[in-house]
């Protein structure tokens, strides 16, 4: 979506400056204004269902139902769907307390209830051997009383599952320019990662290189207080969750949000259908669209893959007090 311009906006600021919390802070006006502008869905819906990549994705529930808009060396935009519990429940967590390493993230509550969020001191220690961690909330509030906001790099904050389907603008972006950010998108060190990594982690250079650190935890709390686990060992039972329903279950939510959003192209959902790269499980959520139908609400996790299973709001603020 280059020539969108939205996004050219964007890519121009990029460009002209050079500091990345003055670059978020210049570009989160324009993802306010790209979100609000009808054309600008219409575009991403499209752009997104007429790509090949995209349509024939392997989803996993390791990650949520998105769209792409951009991506290059220097920054990408995305739009992310985040779902309700089945119950509509509020102030249940839909993931464990996690950082993004060197990464930048401006988030803006385009559609929906929005989710309930906390930030983190980032200044914490894990005890190597119990992996007790001595969290510290800065700030907690709604989307809703702040649309806009932005979670540091290396700042611990949790999401809270939404009581409504949900879905923000982002803009992602390293914490600074380097000169290795280019070296991300080369397909030959792309093979070579592994490897690379592990000099990396040898010569103690995973921050100034920009990559993660060489153990990446997520954080829950057991009995009132905060413990880390390996990010790896977190993620492994979602990462392992793959198949023909989390395809489907996926798209679905994405069918949802655009319903929800107005998308009314009735001749290209049509096109869709003679599209040989277009899934055929992507029809029966085509048909609904183009049959006014309702596309259901998809649900988030009932369990997280913590001791406990889940996580409440009234559990982190009490171990945030100890």
């Amino acid at each position: 979506m280059k020539s969108n311009s939205f996004v050219n906006k964007i890519i121009t600021l990029n460009r002209e400056i050079t500091d990345r919390y003055e670059f978020h802070k210049t570009a989160s006006e324009t993802l306010v204004s790209m979100a609000n502008d009808k054309a600008f869905w219409n575009e991403v819906f499209k752009h997104n269902l007429t790509d090949k990549g995209y349509l024939q994705r392997k989803w996993t529930m390791y990650e949520i139902p998105f769209l792409y808009v951009h991506e290059n060396d220097d920054f990408y935009v995305k739009v992310h769907l985040f779902v309700p519990l089945k119950t509509y429940e509020p102030h249940v967590v839909a993931s464990a307390i996690h950082h993004h390493n060197n990464y930048l993230l401006t988030t803006y509550a385009a559609f929906g209830s929005g989710y309930e969020t906390m930030l983190f001191e980032k200044e914490f220690e894990t005890d190597p051997v119990t992996k007790e961690t001595n969290l510290r909330i800065r700030e907690h509030f709604t989307q809703q009383q702040r649309p806009v906001h932005l979670v540091d790099a290396w700042e611990p904050h949790v999401v809270v599952n939404p009581t409504s389907l949900s879905a923000t603008v982002v803009l992602w972006s390293p914490d600074k320019k380097r000169a290795t950010d280019s070296l991300r998108s080369n397909p030959i060190l792309k093979a070579m990662k592994i490897p690379l990594r592990k000099l990396i982690y040898a010569f103690g250079m995973d921050k100034k290189v920009g990559i993660a650190a060489k153990e990446t935890y997520q954080y829950y709390v057991k009995d009132g207080k905060f413990y880390g686990v390996l990010e790896d060992d977190y993620f492994a039972p979602t990462r392992a969750q793959a198949g023909p329903e989390v395809d489907d279950y996926s798209i679905q939510t994405v069918f949802a949000f655009m319903q929800r959003m107005g998308f009314d192209d009735i001749e290209f959902l049509k096109a869709l259908k003679t599209n040989q790269d277009v899934p055929l499980y992507y029809h029966k959520w085509i048909n609904k669209m183009i049959a006014g139908e309702v596309i259901e609400d998809t649900y988030a996790k009932e369990n997280i893959n913590v001791p406990s299973g889940r996580i409440m709001v009234d559990d982190i603020l009490k171990a945030g007090r100890r």
